[in-house]
């Protein structure tokens, strides 16, 4: 039997590994072009800040007197006594951003990220900018070497946030909404949904976390640019693989509450502030989603006795009904020792798959083995389709241990003390070295115990935690991307943030439409990124407004409203199209959809850029 926990196919996982390290060299080369050809000059993203932090962006100012630029009008003079009025009400160093290093000299650039407070992290363990700037030399001579690794460990992480959700979060979704016997309509719009969800929500509720003074630029980034994707080109994609005949009633249900769920999000934009009873509304609203697709699906079935199958639902996928192949089948007759089972589970590598393999299939099977090892070590995965429904006895005993002590860690409560001396990582050690013994003593290795579904809720938390955790790193990497390459959070969400999570559907969805399921493709396209928005902006900003006392202000720039306005447009083309066609999604209708993402694209590089230049 195949121990591992990870089922997906190889050849998928290895076509987004490529497509992530692409993504990745593009912006390599964009830095390095920067870097080589382009003249030093002040940054060109201001964002909203004191009169002094301009004064001194604009190098008009030092210790409160005149140095540079030219001022020949009396208007001029004017506006910077006005402003130097204002300077001593505000105060000169509270705003000081980050992003206003690249106007430092190379060697004072570390210096200035040390002392900068917008510089330091709130959350992850790692400061990637003093990284860059610190570690590969005060001067810059190998900062290009150390953008290379911070760009691989981006893929890294990425592709181990994939990882995580596939083979240890929904596995654990599944057992959990079996143990609770919900039915599969439930718990493809719920939990499984969730799980499939899972890498955008947490990245949200992170960037949110991570946001500096209201900028919320690379969550909404993250949201609004992967719905714009998906719903254009992987949708497009889908169309154009292979024309068919879209379902009326599923479709104008998923766009019609996606439209209303984008067009609230605008709103929210264009007043620059969310309330807590607004980000509660986003919860509300998914649950109205969900009982209008169970009550749906109840009328429907009362007045058709029989549903076609391929009118299954696209959350469910293949999580619940999956299969076991014939080679799991035949080892499951083999008898091997507890040990052997043992070191076998905890192989992060599939060695009975591996002479079958691409190439690119096991590069990625070797870059992802680290991290799949301590995956392996600490969460536990219950499969109800394997031998012994996955049991190991050793290495569940083993995950009772890990999986308490990297739980105490990641969350940093481990390194909280009682009584100011007893570390709580040392109490997480004993209960789990408690727990170890107690299934070791209960347990045997040849039958899965009674309680073993108890494993699925904790493996369920230590996923939690593990997600959290990988998507707080990379939106802390982004962030430095943003500030080390002058890129605004809403471009990078759109782009870095966006396409990192949709690479995987853009894969699945239209590998699912060769093989002659289009249906479920372009289904997912819209129900997905409704989930994803709706509590993607419900979970994080409720918490925000919690904290911030019922309100939330929010930095809004031009690109976050063309975001929102392309989703709409998108939604309300297909709304319209779509039915004008008699549901028909003909390869007309997919290029449309393409070429509306690349005009998308150039806007939103045009606004950047500021060539359109409109302020919101």
């Amino acid at each position: 039997m195949d121990s591992r926990p990870h089922k997906h196919d190889t050849d998928r996982g290895g076509r987004k590994f490529i497509g992530l390290l692409l993504l990745a060299g593009v912006f390599l080369v964009y830095y390095f072009y920067k870097e080589t050809f382009s003249t030093p000059q002040v940054i060109k993203y201001v964002p909203r800040r004191s009169p002094a932090v301009v004064l001194r962006k604009l190098h008009w100012l030092k210790d409160g007197e005149l140095v540079s630029g030219t001022l020949t009008t009396g208007r001029d003079l004017v506006q910077v006594h006005e402003i130097l009025n204002a300077t001593q009400q505000l105060g000169d160093d509270d705003d000081v951003e980050c992003r206003e290093v690249l106007n430092e000299d190379k060697d004072k650039r570390c210096d200035f990220v040390k002392q900068t407070d917008d510089c330091q992290i709130d959350e992850g363990f790692l400061d990637y900018t003093q990284f860059v700037y610190c570690d590969f030399g005060s001067g810059g001579h190998l900062q290009i070497l150390g953008m290379i690794i911070l760009f691989l460990w981006w893929v890294f992480l990425f592709t181990g946030l994939a990882v995580t959700a596939d083979d240890f979060f929904c596995p654990a979704l599944s057992v959990i909404s079996e143990t609770m016997h919900l039915s599969h309509n439930v718990a493809g719009v719920t939990f499984l949904a969730f799980g499939n969800g899972a890498p955008d929500i947490f990245s949200a509720i992170a960037a949110i976390g991570n946001a500096k003074n209201g900028d919320a630029g690379l969550a909404i980034g993250a949201l609004f640019g992967a719905g714009v994707f998906v719903t254009t080109v992987v949708a497009g994609s889908i169309a154009v693989i292979c024309p068919f005949q879209a379902m009326q009633r599923p479709f104008l249900r998923d766009v019609i509450f996606y439209l209303a769920a984008a067009f609230w999000s605008f709103s929210i934009l264009w007043k620059k502030e969310i309330t807590k009873i607004e980000s509660i509304g986003f919860i509300l609203m998914y649950a109205c989603y969900v009982l209008v697709v169970v009550f749906g699906r109840y009328i429907y079935k009362k007045y058709k006795k029989s549903i076609p199958s391929s009118e299954r639902d696209p959350l469910l996928e293949d999580r619940i009904n999956r299969s076991v192949s014939q080679d799991d089948l035949t080892e499951m007759g083999e008898t091997r020792g507890v040990f052997q089972e043992f070191l076998s589970a905890i192989n992060p590598i599939d060695m009975d798959k591996w002479p079958q393999m691409k190439i690119y299939s096991k590069v990625y099977e070797v870059f992802k083995a680290p991290l799949m090892f301590l995956l392996i070590i600490t969460v536990p995965v219950v499969d109800k389709e394997e031998d012994k429904h996955k049991w190991n006895q050793l290495l569940n005993s083993l995950q009772c241990f890990t999986g308490l002590l990297f739980s105490s860690l990641a969350t940093k409560v481990g390194f909280e003390t009682i009584g100011g001396t007893f570390p709580l990582w040392v109490l997480s050690l004993i209960i789990g070295a408690g727990l170890s013994i107690l299934v070791l003593l209960t347990t045997k290795n040849d039958v899965q115990p009674k309680y073993h579904a108890v494993f699925a809720y904790l493996g369920f938390l230590v996923a939690c935690i593990w997600i959290y955790s990988i998507a707080n790193e990379i939106v802390n990497i982004l962030q430095t991307f943003g500030i080390v390459l002058n890129i605004s959070n809403a471009i990078l969400g759109l782009t870095l943030l966006a396409w990192g999570n949709s690479i995987g559907d853009l894969i699945a969805d239209t590998v699912m439409a060769r093989q002659g399921y289009p249906r479920m493709g372009i289904s997912a396209c819209f129900g997905g990124p409704l989930f994803n928005l709706l509590l993607g902006i419900g979970i994080p900003f409720t918490v925000a407004t919690i904290k911030n006392g019922g309100t939330y202000k929010l930095q809004i720039t031009f690109e976050e409203v063309v975001l929102a306005a392309f989703l709409m447009l998108s939604l309300v083309v297909s709304l319209t199209i779509v039915p004008l066609s008699k549901f028909k999604m003909s390869r007309m209708y997919g290029i449309i959809l393409i070429v509306l993402y690349v005009i998308f694209l150039i806007v939103a590089i045009l606004a950047e850029t500021n060539v359109i230049d409109v302020k919101i």
